[in-house]
């Protein structure tokens, strides 16, 4: 059944909400009815609503404020239908962050009312479960998490290749990142010496870990966070703080790591250390507060404590492997399937780091740079890494346990080998993946223009290379793709009476009515009137 969430601090209007239809007719239960704003936000956490119905002026929290902190964390889903007064309604329909279904009028509230508004939030579930559904019956993205972790990899290991395709990726995915500035800590856990160095006990001892992390640093902070797994001994938290001067933030931050590696301790007997690196504003950057954090973690084995980087050390004073030609070479070689080319451009890596033994930091970065290329651009690439070192307890991820150049480059050479022996198998049924993925995500974003150049950039592709793929592979060109689902999709929202034409055309991402009916005769032949007119039967059509 559909879950209904009820929200408003007045008791008479939830009694007044619950009765005022029968919610069995439209499969539905209400699942809960909270009285205030921390409440309700809680209680979406907890029951995972598909449609809230809240006031906006309650205490703690008002709808609005529920509606913006749940969409920057859950994405779509809950749908958010917002009661308002008469001195509220152009303030919440002013309010398009929330992305609300419905602005409703509670003196005008009435039971018709509300059942167009629940007749429209169910069409909405409806498209988005067909969207959110692949071929063979299984969720698309249902959870975003796991697509977020691996932003911030190619984040920190400096995987975009513009600050755009930073920017819409930011915006697929439901992140802000908007505080003051940014941190990251890079922490590691230790021991205890009761659980064996490999096998599935030392998986959930470290797992469990990471999660503890997250729930206490959740818990115990309302600056913004997140943590991500590294490989089975290491993880990184990334913090927002009030600006890039170290005093107004350290006490706070090492205050608030310790708690975390006490409770972590307490529960499951492990030390957990870590390095803090330098605050950066631009989020975009937050690769130097990595590399600073990194360059801190021998201070913090030594120490078996979280240390903070030098006041002193940024990335200029430790120069890099130019990694920005390569970057470049292997893009083309994942994106081509070309083994011979990807062969050559990492043996030549694995020869420039062989003779320069004093780079190890830089070969590092250089390792993680191709593996978290091999995992973004190829469609299944994790698995297949996964396949490559399969023998081994944390998988890929141990190119972190890697603290010798002979060790990196073992790393490396087994990576190339693993990859030049499987791509050609996968080489067709990887392109067929990857359209499959960017048809889902144009289905999933019909309300934008989709131009080519920016679903490039959210997959990571060049625009030529997509396009040219995707023609050949769909059978179809990108534009006209584009076009015909969303004139299908218009057609669907006709026949559902979901609105006038102009605004199927505003949801729909259209700049104006007049452009969108033309589109729409190109593509079916006749105006949107007409068709609306030939589907009902009836003179009477949708106007504009």
């Amino acid at each position: 059944m559909i879950k209904l969430l009820i929200a408003d601090d007045e008791a008479l209007v939830c009694i007044g909400l619950q009765s005022m239809l029968e919610w069995d007719r439209y499969n539905i239960q209400i699942v809960g009815v909270a009285h205030n704003g921390a409440q309700e936000e809680q209680m979406i956490d907890a029951l995972s609503p598909d449609i809230v119905i809240t006031d906006i002026k309650m205490p703690v929290k008002t709808g609005l404020q529920v509606a913006e902190a749940v969409r920057q964390k859950r994405g779509r889903l809950p749908l958010f239908i917002i009661l308002t007064s008469y001195e509220e309604f152009e303030y919440a329909r002013s309010a398009v962050e929330v992305q609300a279904v419905d602005y409703l009028v509670k003196l005008e509230l009435t039971p018709e009312i509300l059942t167009a508004s629940i007749l429209k939030s169910i069409a909405i579930l409806e498209d988005y479960k067909k969207i959110e559904t692949g071929s063979d019956g299984s969720p698309y993205r249902s959870d975003l998490q796991p697509h977020r972790e691996k932003f911030f990899i190619r984040l920190l290991n400096n995987l975009f290749e513009n600050k755009n395709q930073y920017l819409l990726q930011l915006k697929d995915l439901g992140l802000t990142l908007d505080r003051p500035a940014y941190l990251i800590c890079t922490c590691r856990i230790l021991g205890p010496t009761s659980v064996p160095p490999r096998g599935e006990k030392l998986v959930a001892l470290c797992t469990s870990t990471v999660q503890m992390a997250k729930e206490t640093l959740a818990s115990a902070t309302d600056d913004e966070c997140h943590v991500l797994s590294l490989d089975l001994r290491n993880f990184a938290v990334i913090l927002s703080v009030p600006g890039t001067d170290p005093q107004e933030w350290m006490p706070k931050t090492g205050k608030l790591l310790g708690q975390m590696a006490t409770v972590s301790h307490n529960y499951f007997n492990v030390t957990v250390i870590g390095s803090i690196g330098f605050a950066v504003k631009d989020p975009f950057h937050l690769r130097d507060s990595f590399l600073s954090a990194r360059r801190a973690m021998p201070e913090a084995v030594q120490k078996q404590s979280f240390v903070f980087c030098s006041p002193d050390d940024t990335t200029e004073d430790h120069p890099l492997f130019d990694f920005s030609g390569s970057r470049q070479e292997i893009r083309r070689a994942f994106e081509e399937m070309d083994t011979q080319a990807l062969y050559a451009i990492i043996s030549r890596m694995i020869d420039d780091f062989d003779s320069r033994p004093g780079y190890l930091v830089p070969a590092m970065d250089a390792a993680c740079n191709v593996l978290y290329m091999a995992t973004s651009l190829l469609t299944d690439g994790e698995n297949m890494v996964e396949q490559i070192f399969n023998d081994k307890p944390e998988g890929y991820r141990t190119i972190y346990q890697q603290h010798t150049m002979e060790g990196i480059i073992q790393w490396l050479e087994r990576f190339r080998d693993g990859c030049c022996e499987l791509l050609p198998s996968r080489r067709q049924s990887y392109k067929e993946q990857l359209v499959k993925s960017v048809q889902a995500y144009i289905r999933r974003n019909l309300d934008s223009k989709l131009s080519l150049n920016q679903v490039a950039d959210v997959f990571s592709f060049s625009p030529n290379y997509l396009s040219h793929l995707f023609s050949k592979t769909a059978g179809i060109n990108f534009v006209d793709y584009v076009t015909e689902t969303k004139i299908a999709a218009a057609k669907e929202m006709m026949l559902r009476g979901e609105g006038r034409i102009y605004e199927i055309s505003q949801r729909l991402g259209y700049e104006s009515a007049f452009y969108f009916s033309k589109v729409f005769k190109k593509v079916a032949g006749m105006s949107p009137r007409e068709y609306m007119q030939q589907e009902s039967g009836s003179s009477e059509g949708g106007g504009l």
